[in-house]
Protein backbone atom coordinates (compact mmCIF):
# COMPACT_ATOMS: atom_id res chain seq x y z
CA UNK A 1 0.00 0.00 0.00
CA UNK A 2 2.85 2.18 0.61
CA UNK A 3 4.39 1.90 -2.51
CA UNK A 4 1.03 2.90 -4.03
CA UNK A 5 1.30 5.82 -2.17
CA UNK A 6 4.41 6.63 -3.01
CA UNK A 7 3.65 5.83 -6.58
CA UNK A 8 1.03 8.55 -6.55
CA UNK A 9 3.02 11.15 -4.70
CA UNK A 10 5.51 11.03 -7.25
CA UNK A 11 3.78 11.13 -10.73
CA UNK A 12 1.88 14.35 -8.82
CA UNK A 13 5.31 15.59 -8.06
CA UNK A 14 6.97 14.98 -11.78
CA UNK A 15 3.38 16.33 -13.88
CA UNK A 16 2.57 19.08 -11.19
CA UNK A 17 6.32 21.12 -11.84
CA UNK A 18 4.68 22.64 -15.22
CA UNK A 19 7.61 24.89 -16.59
CA UNK A 20 5.76 27.83 -18.59
CA UNK A 21 6.71 26.41 -22.12
CA UNK A 22 5.52 28.43 -24.82
CA UNK A 23 4.97 25.54 -27.68
CA UNK A 24 3.69 27.39 -30.98
CA UNK A 25 0.73 25.65 -32.65
CA UNK A 26 1.07 23.29 -35.53
CA UNK A 27 1.79 25.95 -38.35
CA UNK A 28 0.72 24.14 -41.31
CA UNK A 29 -1.69 21.35 -41.45
CA UNK A 30 -0.68 18.60 -43.18
CA UNK A 31 -3.08 16.38 -45.62
CA UNK A 32 -2.33 13.38 -43.23
CA UNK A 33 -3.47 12.91 -39.45
CA UNK A 34 -1.16 13.41 -36.74
CA UNK A 35 -3.25 12.20 -34.07
CA UNK A 36 -5.77 8.96 -33.34
CA UNK A 37 -8.24 9.76 -31.15
CA UNK A 38 -8.62 7.14 -28.70
CA UNK A 39 -11.76 6.25 -25.81
CA UNK A 40 -13.19 8.63 -23.55
CA UNK A 41 -11.18 9.03 -20.57
CA UNK A 42 -12.26 8.58 -16.95
CA UNK A 43 -11.48 11.20 -15.20
CA UNK A 44 -11.98 14.17 -17.33
CA UNK A 45 -15.56 14.50 -17.90
CA UNK A 46 -16.16 13.95 -21.54
CA UNK A 47 -12.56 14.29 -22.71
CA UNK A 48 -11.58 12.10 -25.26
CA UNK A 49 -7.53 10.49 -24.86
CA UNK A 50 -5.68 11.64 -28.24
CA UNK A 51 -2.27 10.19 -29.07
CA UNK A 52 -0.26 11.89 -30.99
CA UNK A 53 2.17 10.63 -33.85
CA UNK A 54 5.77 9.95 -32.63
CA UNK A 55 7.09 12.40 -35.82
CA UNK A 56 4.81 14.88 -34.76
CA UNK A 57 6.63 18.78 -33.79
CA UNK A 58 5.65 20.87 -31.29
CA UNK A 59 4.17 18.14 -28.82
CA UNK A 60 4.64 19.13 -25.25
CA UNK A 61 7.01 16.96 -23.54
CA UNK A 62 5.61 14.52 -21.70
CA UNK A 63 5.74 10.91 -19.66
CA UNK A 64 2.74 9.74 -21.44
CA UNK A 65 3.85 8.49 -25.10
CA UNK A 66 2.01 11.80 -26.23
CA UNK A 67 -1.19 10.84 -25.14
CA UNK A 68 -3.07 13.69 -23.93
CA UNK A 69 -6.62 14.79 -22.65
CA UNK A 70 -8.24 17.12 -25.32
CA UNK A 71 -9.96 20.35 -24.74
CA UNK A 72 -11.84 21.38 -27.61
CA UNK A 73 -12.12 18.94 -30.05
CA UNK A 74 -15.46 18.93 -31.73
CA UNK A 75 -18.03 16.40 -30.98
CA UNK A 76 -18.40 14.96 -34.17
CA UNK A 77 -14.81 14.06 -33.98
CA UNK A 78 -15.33 11.90 -30.11
CA UNK A 79 -14.77 8.58 -31.90
CA UNK A 80 -12.79 6.06 -30.76
CA UNK A 81 -9.73 5.27 -33.03
CA UNK A 82 -10.28 8.17 -35.53
CA UNK A 83 -7.66 9.28 -37.32
CA UNK A 84 -6.82 12.86 -37.43
CA UNK A 85 -4.95 16.35 -38.48
CA UNK A 86 -5.04 18.49 -35.46
CA UNK A 87 -3.71 21.53 -34.70
CA UNK A 88 -2.99 22.41 -31.14
CA UNK A 89 -1.36 24.35 -28.40
CA UNK A 90 -0.75 23.86 -24.55
CA UNK A 91 -3.82 25.14 -23.06
CA UNK A 92 -3.93 28.24 -20.87
CA UNK A 93 -4.34 28.57 -16.82
CA UNK A 94 -8.17 29.35 -17.48
CA UNK A 95 -8.75 26.23 -20.29
CA UNK A 96 -7.36 23.30 -17.93
CA UNK A 97 -10.21 21.14 -16.89
CA UNK A 98 -10.43 19.99 -13.11
CA UNK A 99 -9.96 16.23 -13.08
CA UNK A 100 -11.08 14.03 -10.66
CA UNK A 101 -7.47 11.67 -10.85
CA UNK A 102 -9.73 8.30 -10.75
CA UNK A 103 -7.24 6.92 -13.51
CA UNK A 104 -3.50 7.25 -14.98
CA UNK A 105 -3.23 11.08 -15.02
CA UNK A 106 -2.65 12.78 -18.42
CA UNK A 107 -1.35 16.09 -19.50
CA UNK A 108 -3.84 18.20 -21.45
CA UNK A 109 -4.21 19.98 -24.81
CA UNK A 110 -6.35 22.69 -26.24
CA UNK A 111 -7.55 21.77 -30.11
CA UNK A 112 -7.79 24.73 -32.63
CA UNK A 113 -8.64 22.82 -35.39
CA UNK A 114 -9.17 19.40 -36.35
CA UNK A 115 -10.18 17.90 -39.30
CA UNK A 116 -10.49 13.42 -41.05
Amino acid sequence: MKKIFVFIGFTFAILGCNKEESVQPNPIPSLVSNATVMYRGLDCGNSYLIKFNANVTGVPQNFTDNVFYEINLPNQYKVNGLPLNVIFRQPTNDELMNCSLQGLTYPQIFIETATE
